[in-house]
């Protein structure tokens, strides 16, 4: 699955491009492992493609460190 950049993503979009459960996407911004999304409403919270790219990357590195 192919993230742009410039779109946003819920969670469910999220956890799907790590290949990851829901809840543990939730966990992570929870945790700080990943930042928590912009809210757009009561049951609405969204994150930009760029970081979701930016954010894959830096967990490939920390991986890669290991």
């Amino acid at each position: 699955q192919s993230i742009n950049p410039s779109a946003m993503y819920r969670a469910r979009d999220c956890a799907r491009f790590y290949s990851i459960g829901l809840s543990t996407w939730w966990n992570w911004t929870k945790t700080g492992k990943a930042k928590r999304g912009t809210k757009l409403g009561p049951k609405t919270t969204v994150w930009e493609g760029a970081y979701l790219l930016e954010l894959k990357q830096k967990l490939i590195t920390e991986a890669e460190s290991c």
